[in-house]
Formats: structure tokens, sequence, C-alpha cells
């Protein structure tokens, strides 16, 4: 619920702030799952209210979300203060408190600052998403009739248009085609890849950058996989638990 008053930020913008903020152990939009309990604007200040799938959810995973989202509000135009509550979990005061104040995971929790560092915790997660969606738009590539050994050829330049509604504009042994509901797909791996600093001129990489040989692909998807698979898993019991915990259909 987005509760607004006269101010210069809006509610579409600060939704659209909020859109961009990721669980990382899911890689989907704290919005979409449903982890945005409300938001108030108050003139130029943002109250924003999280709620999460369990009361144990583990805290630095918290912290970091948390974290996030009020950064990504602070980003808004017409926005000066943040505060960040999270509802009904076991730190929910030590968060709420630290996360607004600014302070890291590590002041607030210091005990766990040596095994639960939130930016080591980020970059393992970063590099999960990654594989995630790789294989996916990899296996989407084969699906279409894309050999193993164009795909992994492509370079980064042969991806020629991800906005386009009809389909994902790519060019293949140097002829442009057009793979239906591709776009979306590629779109968000070249973020997830992006994230993780990979500058390499070829598509398709291991998570160094390194070119991958078509005869290691599939071995290398078999892995990646797995971790998809748990990924999607997880997903759905989070989505799951959020439902009976707060009685909503969604």
């Amino acid at each position: 619920m987005i509760v607004a008053a006269p101010g210069t930020a809006s509610d579409a913008a600060i939704l659209d702030a909020l859109r961009t903020v990721l669980d990382p152990e899911l890689d989907e939009s704290l919005v979409e799952l449903g982890f945005i309990d409300s938001v108030q604007l108050h003139e130029d200040r943002v109250e924003v209210v999280l709620r999460l799938p369990t009361f144990w959810c583990a805290p630095n995973f918290a912290y970091l979300m948390a974290t996030d989202a009020r950064e990504a509000i602070r980003q808004v135009p017409g926005v000066s203060d943040v505060e960040v509550r999270l509802k009904d979990h076991m730190y929910s005061d030590e968060i709420s408190l630290g996360v607004t104040s600014g302070c890291s995971f590590e002041g607030v929790f210091p005990g766990q600052a040596e095994s639960d560092d939130v930016e080591e915790l980020r970059l393992v997660f970063r590099r999960k998403a990654f594989g995630m969606r790789q294989e996916q738009l990899v296996q989407y590539l084969l699906d279409a009739g894309v050999s193993a050994d164009e795909v992994v050829a492509l370079r980064e330049i042969d991806v020629l248009d991800t906005s386009d509604a009809d389909g994902l504009r790519l060019r293949v042994g140097g002829h442009e085609r057009l793979l239906r509901a591709g776009a979306s797909l590629a779109r968000v791996y070249l973020e997830r890849r992006a994230r993780l600093g990979i500058t390499s001129e070829w598509l398709i990489t291991d998570l160094d950058g390194g070119s991958i040989q078509p005869r290691q692909l599939i071995e290398y998807l078999r892995q990646t996989r797995k971790q998809r698979i748990s990924m999607t898993f997880n997903s759905l019991m989070c989505r799951g638990l959020l439902e009976t915990r707060y009685g909503e259909a969604r």
C-alpha cells in the first residue's frame, strides 16, 4: 500500500526504485515477491515497511535487502530522508534502526561480522544469479535451433536489440535473426553480467569472463541448471510461506 502526501517525489518513482531491489538469494524483485508491506510519502520523506516469509529469515539477508531498498529510494529525485522498517522478524528493531541510521551490518551485529559479511554474501549471490540467467538464455538459444558452436561464438556486440517486443534480435554466424520471446531473457542476463563486471567480448563466459568451448557447454549447463532449479524451488517456497503467513492469495 502506498499513501502519498503532497511533495516532489511520486509514488510511481518510489515503486520503480523498489522494483530494482532484488532478494539476493532468489534474484527477484522485492515488489514482485510481495516483500514490500507499505510505503508512505510525507513530502520529501519516505517510510517503507518490509516483510519476509518467516520470523527467522537470516539477518544478513534481511539487512542486505533493507539496505538496498533504502539506497534505491534515496536516489529518487525529491527524496531527502528514508526510514526502513522490517516487521515481524526476530531482529526487526536492530535491523530497522541500523539500516535507517546508515550503519553497516558489522556495526549492528559485531559477533557475526566475520561469517556473515554482507558484501561477500552479495557477491556470492550475484555469481549464482549470473549462472541461473545464463543457463536460461543458453538453453533458450539451443531450443531455438542455435547450435552449441554458434552459441559459444556469439559476442556481446551480436546482441542487436533486447527491447523489441517481437523478440530478440541477434546476429548468428553473420546473419541477423529474430528469436521470438527471447528479448527479456537476454536483457536480464546482460544486466547480471554487467553487475559482475564481466567485460569479455564473448557473450557466454564463465564467472571470470573466460570463454567456453563447444564441447564444454553441455556439462557447464548441467552445473548451472542445478543452481537454477534450487533458486526456483526457493522462490516458490518463499512465496508460499509469505502467502500462508499473511493470508494473502497472490
